[in-house]
């Protein structure tokens, strides 16, 4: 059996593979939530931000806008849109700790448009150490 050593890139690329799937992750549960809750008539825009008075009523016990059921059906999906944008939060963490280790990742952030996410992927995506 061969062993590879493992590539500081490979496991850049993993931190933003892994928020990639957490970001559709995010996305799904918004989703699920602003469909439920509109078929309640508690409508809301599309985009994370538009979406908090939905979840300021599922969390508020004595708002009436949706009824105990609905909010014991969205109270789960309320927590784990909660575990998966502090999850999201760690792994911006750890990618920006890697963009200040990573020469390559700062002169890619000095190009304009470029920022301290898109970055590092290009640099480890780069394939260069």
């Amino acid at each position: 059996m061969r062993f590879v050593p493992v590539k500081t890139q490979q496991t850049s690329l993993m931190l933003h593979k892994s928020r990639d799937l957490l970001i559709r992750q995010q996305n799904m549960l918004i989703n699920a939530v602003r469909g439920h809750a509109a078929e309640l008539g508690l409508v809301a825009a599309q985009g994370r931000g538009k979406v908090e008075n939905i979840i300021a009523a599922v969390e508020v016990d004595d708002d009436d806008s949706l009824p105990t059921l609905a909010k014991a059906a969205l109270r789960p999906l309320v927590a784990q849109l909660r575990t998966n944008e502090k999850s999201i939060a760690e792994l911006d963490a750890e990618i920006k700790a890697w963009h200040t280790q990573n020469e390559l990742s700062r002169r890619l952030a000095t190009i304009p448009g470029v920022g301290v996410l898109t970055a590092p992927a290009i640099a480890a995506l780069s394939g260069v150490p």
